[in-house]
């Protein structure tokens, strides 16, 4: 297990020759089963590019306490490691976190956002000081897709079916709400209202892989009036009414749930 600090102080040393820099970083910790197996990708991603046009004044704004930060992520190491396997070869990667459009009107202590690249590899972006309950529960999300155990090993970026995306996103979230406090700022936006609109489309194309259909349910879409981060709270709240209806004695059985029983059997009106 490795824990690597992208600092802004590192990337200021390196601003000047950041292609080789940021190669050097992310390169060696893709592989085969990466989900994006370029690093100009994952440095797009978290906006490492833009980050470096900044001057370095305003570089330095987004410096963190690196002592404070790795005492947190080991503690949710801690927690975590005590319900489900993790690969030994695990790098989590910290980034500085620069604003997103949905973070406009956001607390700069909630920037806080992570992807998981695959079994060995999560990063995190975060602000210079990053609500701490906010930042264990969704590092203990990435840690619950990162599980070798779990089935989206078994899948492709071209067979990823929403249904699967539902389980894997929701199944992480209940795993990680198991510990850390509920501090998810986009859950008020998804009213009983929204939810019984939104559930008629989820159910309709569990089976389908277009990203174009996908996205929107996934992520939101104002043109198609669905909020931010809708997917994430279908998918929690059909996860949390399967382990009432089907109690789970050991975290780690949400990875064999079926993940078309989990969204067809879902009664939104029992988990409200």
């Amino acid at each position: 297990m490795k824990i690597v600090q992208l600092t802004p102080q590192l990337l200021l040393e390196n601003q000047h020759h950041a292609d080789m820099y940021l190669n050097n970083i992310i390169h060696p910790n893709l592989t085969s089963n990466s989900w994006m197996n370029n690093w100009r990708d994952v440095a797009s991603r978290f906006q490492l590019f833009k980050f470096l046009d900044l001057s370095a004044e305003e570089m330095l704004s987004y410096s963190w306490n690196e002592k404070i930060i790795a005492q947190v992520i080991n503690e949710t190491l801690m927690i975590v490691e005590k319900h489900i396997e993790l690969d030994k070869d695990l790098q989590i990667t910290i980034v500085p976190a620069l604003p997103f459009p949905w973070f406009s009107n956001l607390e700069r202590s909630f920037w806080t956002n992570g992807f998981t690249n695959s079994s060995q590899s999560i990063w995190m972006a975060i602000p210079p000081n990053p609500d701490r309950s906010f930042l264990c529960y969704l590092l203990a999300h990435e840690l619950h897709h990162s599980a070798p155990k779990n089935p989206i090993y078994d899948l492709t970026i071209d067979n990823f079916p929403l249904k699967e995306w539902y389980k894997m996103e929701g199944t992480a979230e209940y795993f990680s709400l198991q510990f850390f406090e509920d501090k998810r700022w986009w859950k008020e936006s998804f009213s009983l209202d929204i939810e019984e609109r939104y559930i008629a489309e989820a159910k309709r194309f569990l089976n389908t892989n277009d990203d174009a259909v996908k996205g929107p349910l996934c992520f939101g879409s104002v043109k198609q009036q669905i909020p931010y981060m809708a997917g994430y709270a279908f998918a929690y709240n059909a996860v949390k009414d399967y382990a009432k209806r089907y109690p789970i004695d050991q975290l780690e059985q949400l990875f064999e749930i079926d993940s078309e029983a989990l969204i067809l059997t879902y009664n939104l009106h029992i988990t409200r």
